[in-house]
């Protein structure tokens, strides 16, 4: 692919709406520099859409989960875009929920899940949409981790008392419901 083409195809992430976000983009760019330029932090806009559209393909064709399950989680340790981060965590979420998946995760990776989340909601910046992903994440990891349940319900409510919103009260307590 030429250097035209790629810019070309980065113009045009940038400007697709939802509906135009399926598989036929990957006949044009690859997963792989889909989920490059998902991270390339010095382009926010470009990380951002690049990230989207990764939701959108993903959930939509979820067989390319296989081939690209590693690499998202590679991505997810390392990104710190917020608009970016609430599209890898839909995805990280699905990808730690979904039982019907021949994917089986290692011990480190899910390790790594983990310590991610922590720090995306220990972050004061955190937006309110990327932290409930993060719950659904850790409540989806209880089984692997001693304690954590616990302690994502101290989390939980710690953060209900701080800011009440109606995402964060939504989820928290539907989340909290299951955990006892």
């Amino acid at each position: 692919m030429t250097a035209n083409n790629i810019e070309n195809l980065k113009e045009a992430l940038i400007s697709f709406g939802a509906s135009d976000l399926n598989e036929n983009i990957l006949n044009d760019i690859s997963l792989t520099e889909l989920m490059e330029m998902s991270v390339d932090e010095s382009k926010p806009r470009l990380c951002f859409r690049s990230a989207w559209a990764l939701e959108h393909i993903l959930l939509k064709n979820t067989n390319l989960f296989r081939s690209s399950y590693n690499a998202l989680i590679s991505n997810y340790v390392i990104l710190n875009n917020w608009s970016s981060l609430r599209s890898y965590t839909k995805l990280i979420m699905w990808l730690v929920s979904n039982k019907n998946l021949d994917i089986q995760l290692t011990e480190v990776e899910r390790e790594n899940i983990l310590e991610k989340t922590f720090q995306i909601i220990e972050n004061s910046g955190c937006p309110v949409a990327v932290k409930v992903n993060g719950f659904d994440i850790l409540y989806d990891l209880c089984p692997y981790f001693e304690g954590l349940s616990q302690e994502l319900k101290v989390l939980i409510e710690l953060n209900l008392e701080k800011e009440n919103t109606p995402a964060l009260k939504s989820r928290g307590v539907r989340i909290l419901s299951k955990l006892t």
